[in-house]
């Protein structure tokens, strides 16, 4: 048996925490996170080359996904209500560690400026039911924050580009029926998304279920 928050994991939970892998586009520079937003935020995210303007509320909890796949279901492909921008913001490796050390790990509603969260990944190269298929094995990071922590996403934002048009692609060739070939023309433009390492101490890696001792 684990504890993990107070709570003890069955084995296969404890099981279930293995298979938590934070994968993400990178470079020397640093991290690659995609956010769904309206086309107002959208447009003066672009202008200005960070996030806010009228419509942007620090005080929410924004939530940031180093995968592709996972923010195209969330949004519907950049489709649903108040999601038709796909952005894709680059933070510093710095800044990245910095946010996740004042994040903790939970699920659902609480308290907390900063939240992590692992969900079933999505698989970017196929779907189903028109979406991108279900990894029942394996996590994908979901990193909520707000306040303090919201503004200091803000503030260290190294760029922001719009991936719409990309994510519209994915969408047209997951309803393909001949999606394999469809995603084999689109991997050229398709991030490519490996395991990273934070760099953080233990104890902030165990709280955020990426250590298990």
């Amino acid at each position: 048996m684990v504890l993990v928050n107070n709570m003890t994991l069955s084995q296969k939970e404890n099981n279930d925490l293995h298979e938590r892998v934070f994968e993400a586009e990178l470079d020397e520079a640093g991290v690659y996170f995609y956010q769904a937003y309206n086309e107002t935020i959208a447009d003066w995210a672009l202008e200005n080359q960070r996030l806010g303007g009228p419509e942007f509320n620090p005080t929410r909890m924004t939530w940031i996904k180093p995968s592709f796949a996972w923010v195209l279901y969330r949004s519907g492909y950049g489709r649903k209500h108040n999601q038709t921008r796909i952005l894709k913001i680059k933070l510093s490796h710095e800044t990245v560690s910095d946010l996740l050390s004042q994040c903790q790990c939970g699920h659902g509603g609480g308290g907390g400026k900063g939240r992590v969260q692992w969900d079933p990944a999505r698989d970017l190269m196929t779907s189903e039911q028109g979406e991108p298929r279900r990894m029942m094995r394996r996590r994908a990071i979901q990193i909520g924050l707000k306040g303090s922590l919201s503004e200091q996403y803000v503030a260290a934002t190294m760029s922001i580009e719009d991936v719409t048009e990309l994510a519209h692609k994915v969408g047209e060739a997951h309803t393909s029926k001949q999606c394999s070939e469809a995603m084999a023309k689109l991997l050229p433009e398709l991030p490519t998304e490996r395991p990273y390492t934070l760099k953080c101490n233990d104890g902030v890696l165990y709280n955020l279920g990426l250590l298990t001792t």
